[in-house]
C-alpha cells in the first residue's frame, strides 16, 4: 500500500508544493506519468494542467509588460506637452499642444479598452460554441454598417465582391467573433487609406472548396518584408492618426482566426498601391 499508493500520492503533493513555491527542485513526476493506472492518469492530467497554467501566466506577464511599455510613450508625451502648454502663450502653439494631448489620451484609452476586451474574450471564448453560419450575410451586414459611417464621413467606399452571387458561403464559427474579425480588418484598412478611396472585400472558394475572405485597400501598404509581423501585439508601423487605435486589432484578428482553425496572410498589392489581407477558413 505504501509503495504503490501512499508514496506516489505524497510525491504528487510534493510536486504541487514545488510548483506553488516556484522551486527549482527536481520532481519525479515523469516516473509517475509512466504508470498504467489511475495515478498515472492523474499525474499526466496534473502535469498538463500545470504546463497550461504556466503558459497562461507567462502570456499574461509578457502582455502586461508590453502594455506598460506602450502606455509609457504617450504618458511621456502627455507630460511634456502639458508642461510646455503651461508655459507658452502663443495660441497656435497651444493649439498644436492640445492636439497632441488629445491624440495621446485617445491612444491610452484605446489601449486600455482593447486590452480589457482581450481579457474578456479569453474568458468568453471558452464558453462559446461554434455552429454553421453564413459568412456572406455577416460580411454584408458589417460592410453596410461601415459604409453608412465612412462614405459620408471620409468618402471611403467599401465594395463587396462575391464571385458567385447565388452561392452561399457557410463556415463553422462564432457569429459575433466573425463580425469582430471583419470589423477589425476594415478598421485597419480605413486607418491606412486616404479620403475618397475604395476598399474591396471579396468572398470566394479556392480549388479545395475552402472559403476565402479577402480585404484589399489602396492605402500605404506594409513596410516590412516579413508581413507576419503585422499580426504581432502593438505592431509599430502605424499611420499618423493611430491615436484612434491600439495596435492590438490585427493581433486580435489573428487569435480569432486561429480559434476558427483558419489561416491569415498579408501582402502588398503588386499592381497598385495598398495591401491585402486574406483569411482561409477550413471546409465546414
Amino acid at each position: 500500500m505504501n509503495r504503490y499508493f501512499l508514496k506516489p500520492i505524497k510525491n504528487l503533493v510534493a510536486y504541487t508544493k514545488i510548483i506553488k513555491e516556484k522551486s527549482k527542485k527536481k520532481t519525479n513526476i515523469n516516473e509517475l506519468k509512466n504508470r498504467n493506472d489511475e495515478l498515472g492518469v492523474l499525474s499526466n492530467s496534473l502535469d498538463d494542467m500545470t504546463n497550461e497554467l504556466q503558459k497562461r501566466i507567462s502570456h499574461a506577464e509578457n502582455f502586461s509588460t508590453d502594455l506598460v511599455h506602450e502606455i509609457r510613450n504617450p504618458l511621456t508625451s502627455l507630460k511634456s506637452a502639458s508642461e510646455i502648454l503651461h508655459e507658452t502663450e502663443n495660441q497656435e502653439q497651444r493649439s498644436k499642444l492640445i492636439n497632441i494631448l488629445n491624440h495621446d489620451v485617445q491612444r491610452i484609452e484605446r489601449l486600455i479598452t482593447d486590452y480589457s476586451q482581450i481579457l474578456k474574450d479569453e474568458v468568453a471564448l471558452s464558453k462559446e460554441k461554434m455552429k454553421k453560419i453564413n459568412l456572406k450575410l455577416i460580411v454584408r451586414s458589417v460592410v453596410d454598417d461601415f459604409n453608412n459611417i465612412y462614405e459620408a464621413k471620409r468618402g471611403i467606399k467599401i465594395i463587396l465582391n462575391e464571385q458567385n452571387n447565388q452561392e452561399e458561403y457557410f463556415i463553422h464559427g462564432i457569429e459575433n467573433r466573425i463580425e469582430q474579425i471583419i470589423a477589425n480588418l476594415l478598421d485597419n484598412s480605413i486607418s491606412f487609406s486616404e479620403d475618397n478611396k475604395k476598399i474591396l472585400v471579396e468572398i470566394y472558394k479556392d480549388e479545395n472548396q475552402k472559403t476565402i475572405l479577402r480585404v484589399v485597400d489602396e492605402g500605404k501598404g506594409f513596410k516590412e518584408t516579413n508581413t507576419k509581423k503585422i499580426f504581432d501585439r502593438f505592431y509599430s508601423n502605424r499611420p499618423d492618426n493611430f491615436g484612434e487605435h491600439s495596435g492590438l486589432g490585427l493581433n486580435i484578428v489573428k487569435n480569432l482566426v486561429d480559434l476558427h482553425g483558419g489561416t491569415i496572410n498579408a501582402s502588398n498589392n503588386i499592381e497598385q498601391k495598398g495591401a491585402n489581407v486574406e483569411i482561409v477558413f477550413p471546409k465546414s
